[in-house]
């Protein structure tokens, strides 16, 4: 494959440059890095506290008293509480650097609504565990061997779910 003479040369020879498209011909699936269930509370509605509950086995009280963050006011919108730096709902694998969300098939509308992308600075953030980053031409950068760790995970993470977390 040629490469325009007005791009620049990769730092090291062992540097791979990927797009999306070559690393995985779908869209950004989410990657499990929860650098966003980091860096946002979640609001929900008491419609979404009432299926949360539900889905939960508990009563709205006990679910609001237990999962909501007591600092914000609200009677028709709640944000959900963080625990160790993070959504209370998320769980960080053991040795791993991924994570989990304990809601994630009957998540609020906030976390549908969030999309993966390589544009976003939470993404580069979570990329960056991989050892890979986004440069700026929007492609995904890093070593042979790194890459090749993302690309397996990310399909493995497909086989898995049969789709895109979405």
């Amino acid at each position: 494959m040629a490469v325009s003479s007005h791009c620049p040369k990769p730092m090291f020879s062992n540097n791979i440059i990927m797009t999306m498209e070559d690393l995985l011909p779908q869209k950004l699936p989410c990657f499990r890095c929860g650098v966003c269930c980091t860096r946002y509370q979640v609001c929900i509605k008491t419609s979404e506290a009432q299926e949360l509950a539900a889905h939960l086995n508990m009563e709205l009280g006990t679910f609001l008293r237990e999962y909501t963050d007591p600092r914000w006011p609200g009677v028709t919108s709640f944000l959900l509480r963080h625990q160790n730096g993070a959504c209370i709902f998320l769980e960080r694998g053991k040795g791993t650097g991924l994570t989990v969300c304990r809601i994630h098939s009957f998540r609020p509308q906030d976390c549908r609504d969030w999309t993966p992308d390589t544009d976003r600075p939470e993404c580069r953030q979570g990329l960056e565990k991989w050892g890979l980053h986004v440069n700026s031409s929007g492609e995904i950068q890093g070593t042979a061997e790194d890459m090749g760790k993302f690309r397996l995970f990310l399909e493995t993470i497909r086989e898995k779910n049969g789709t895109v977390h979405e």
